[in-house]
């Protein structure tokens, strides 16, 4: 693998300043501050604070936009191991099957595909991600390019990782359950000095699946270790997850649903095991923190990762609904990927008082490169595709190995250089503003490495601001406003190509008024937003040139959010939440048609945004049974809804409306020992599709299951 010039200079800068730094630190020494404590169960379903929204921690009720916080009690409780099992409690989110292979999310009606962040550093690789040493995930609501540069239409999902502690810990964990459900996990965090401590965390899975011939094979493993001596830290970590899993994109769909087949029925290769994908992503953080009083601080992180991808897979695409016995076509594709990039991020943050005011300052330099080489070879024609009958599909093997010519296969490189600042400011009791400017220089290029198409590249200089204005007046009460804005390159996640290249990015504009309440003596919070997001220059097709693209196109979704979390009283969690989306394509020329033979071109439009119910609705609530006689015994359950929504923009498919309700059990006896977990997923097993990437791969959700889950805490 070769590495750039700018990433060895980069790696020498962060090394010198690292060095450099514990010879300036010993100049400011200062007391540490020492907290430590166990957590009780269930007890932090609410917290107070978070850093993604302002790259600073600061209270939730300061911030003028919508935070969603899901914490690892509550995805403990549920026994999510998923981010699609965590996000369902996060209102105003739609779930994709991500083309079989990777996490896929719509925000408010916008996709956040390469949206995805680990401890505020770009992580837009396409796979599955495990939860296994997840402290917790907090998601941005509306854009976010102030602090994060492109991306982020509709938000983003930024996971928190468990770090090493002074505190000594360790817990092993195993977890069986319906369809060959078999896991692992443990956790083990150890101080070795004052001054040191480390910590070792990982997870096995080898599972089954209700769909046909669906498996998950899992390793994950995250050693990690800090130094810290007074005003200084230094964090070390490495994070590596291989999967080898089943590629599955569900059932197709057929007059305006989902096909009526039984939920398992598979649409692939006869031999499931032909039908794979395999990921391997390496991740390897370093981060220094340097206290330099009491008002300022230094934080410098480092990230360095690579992928690898290979995916075989066998797959619907035309559906012929026009036939008395309808049939589908089923073709065989191979795709490669093989990725590795750089982050660099600074900042400095520093608390200033002016006269009566108070001001959060924060500036920061953003620089990095992404490498990506990508082959794709999709045939659906001859030795390589066959047809069956839609309703009872027959499968075959088809050759493992596409050997026909590629229809992809380049190298992109895609360079980040942005700074950024930022004013979290106090005028009075009961007024906060916050805003903020980033200014991106972001470099694309793609090395096509057919030799029927041209190397491109472009630069886009961008602007992203943000700015709101917060009104408390009492402690309890925060009402806010705020605009945002962000931008979308032509190769936000994928490569440039010539239908693009002379295209400026795409822009989004969120506009929002919220609350956020604190109740019964701060335990619980309400939080309620309606906002307007806009993204307008899409591309889309020429209609006097369908090789061309052209800049016309405008999404808007109007929407209202709500939301309850919080201890209701003395061992009582809960959270819930409610949203409502109306999301439309308000401007677009020419037409879209779905993969039907009795399909015909309808206006793009006038069309909803896809994977967008008008309605969802969550809640998931714990109950300690200790006044009840029974100390260590908590019950739980919950319920998720979700309206009607269409598979894709042409709006030919309608996943039906649907409601699963949860139920568990747990024993915790004490803070070590053992601890049992018995979990209820959709107990009145509900036939339901939980997902879709299009009309021809809609996702079955899983029926009723139950899992054990035992843990042992020394």
């Amino acid at each position: 693998m070769k590495h750039s010039p700018r990433l060895r200079a980069v790696v020498a800068a962060v090394l010198s300043t690292c060095a450099a730094a514990p010879v300036f630190a010993q100049q400011q020494q200062l007391p540490e501050v020492s907290v430590s404590g166990e957590r009780q169960a269930g007890g932090n379903y609410a917290p107070a604070n978070a850093a993604s929204a302002t790259k600073v921690d600061a209270p939730l009720r300061d911030i003028p936009q919508t935070v969603n916080v899901v914490t690892q009690e509550v995805a403990r409780d549920q026994g999510a191991r998923s981010l699609t099992d965590v996000l369902k409690n996060v209102p105003g989110i739609g779930l994709a099957t991500g083309d079989g292979q990777r996490d896929a999310f719509v925000i408010r009606g916008f996709t956040s595909l390469y949206d995805n962040y680990l401890d505020g550093v770009r992580d837009d690789s396409q796979y599955f991600r495990d939860l296994y040493n997840i402290e917790r995930i907090e998601i941005i609501k509306g854009p976010a390019g102030v602090l994060y540069g492109r991306g982020s239409s509709g938000g983003l999902i930024n996971r928190i990782s468990k770090k090493p502690a002074f505190s000594p810990s360790a817990e092993l964990g195993v977890t069986v359950g319906s369809y060959g459900l078999k896991r692992t996990e443990f956790d083990v965090n150890r101080p070795v000095s004052d001054t040191l401590a480390v910590r070792v965390i990982g997870a096995y899975e080898d599972s089954g699946s209700f769909r046909q011939q669906g498996y998950l094979k899992n390793k994950d493993i995250s050693p990690s270790l800090l130094w810290k001596d007074g005003n200084q830290s230094l964090l070390l970590q490495f994070d590596y997850q291989y999967q080898h899993r089943s590629i599955d994109f569900g059932i197709p769909g057929y007059r305006g649903a989902p096909a009526s087949v039984p939920i398992s029925t598979y649409y692939g290769a006869l031999n499931g095991y032909n039908d794979y994908t395999q990921s391997t992503t390496r991740t390897s953080t370093a981060q220094y923190k340097l206290r330099v009083s009491d008002d300022t601080s230094f934080t410098n992180t480092f990230r360095y990762s690579d992928y690898a991808l290979a995916r075989n897979h066998t797959r619907v695409g035309t559906i012929n609904d026009t036939l008395a016995v309808p049939t589908v076509s089923i073709s065989r594709g191979n795709i490669l990927r093989n990725e590795h990039g750089w982050y660099n991020q600074s900042d400095l943050s520093h608390n200033v008082k002016w006269g009566s005011t108070s001001h959060k300052l924060l500036v920061g330099v953003e620089v990095g490169e992404q490498d990506r080489f990508q082959y794709i070879n999709n045939n659906t024609g001859g030795i390589y595709a066959y047809s069956t009958a839609l309703l009872n599909p027959v499968l075959q093997d088809l050759p493992a190995n596409v050997t026909t010519a590629a229809q992809n296969r380049g190298y992109a490189v895609q360079v980040t250089r942005a700074a950024y600042a930022q004013s979290l400011s106090s005028w009075t009791s009961t007024i906060k503003t916050l805003v903020g400017l980033r200014y991106d220089n972001y470099y694309q290029k793609y090395d096509d490495q057919l030799p029927a198409n041209a190397d491109i590249a472009r630069t886009d200089n961008k602007v992203s601001p943000r700015a709101g204005v917060v009104w408390q007046p009492t402690q309890f009460q925060s009402y806010y406003a705020s605009w945002s804005r962000s931008f979308q390159p032509s190769s936000e996640g994928t490569s440039l190509a010539t239908n693009n290249a002379n295209l400026a990015p795409e822009k989004t504009t969120n506009i929002e008024v919220g609350t956020k309440l604190d109740i019964l003596d701060g335990r619980a919070s309400i939080t309620g937003a309606v906002y307007q997001l806009t993204r307008t220059d899409i591309k889309v097709t020429d209609p006097s040139n369908s090789a061309l693209l052209i800049p016309v196109g405008e999404q808007r979704t109007n929407g209202l959010e709500l939301g309850l979390s919080g201890e209701l009283a003395r061992g009582w969690q809960l959270i819930a939440g409610y949203s409502y989306m109306d999301g439309k394509v308000t401007k677009a020329v020419g037409t879209v048609t779905a993969p039907f033979t009795s399909a015909v071109a309808s206006p793009l439009q006038g069309k909803t945004l896809a994977l967008t119910p008008r309605h969802t609705a969550s809640l998931w609530t714990l109950k300690s049974l200790d006044q009840f006689g029974l100390p260590g015994f908590q019950v739980g359950g919950g319920i998720t809804y979700r309206g009607e929504n269409y598979a894709a923009v042409d709006n030919a498919v309608k996943l039906p409306s649907f409601a699963t309700v949860d139920l568990a059990g747990f024993y915790r006896p004490s803070v070590k020992g053992v601890s049992l977990a018995l979990n209820f997923k959709n107990i009145f097993n509900k036939v339901y599709y939980i997902s879709a990437n299009n009309d021809s791969g809609i996702m079955p959700g899983a029926p009723r299951t139950v899992e054990l889950t035992a843990r042992y805490k020394f």
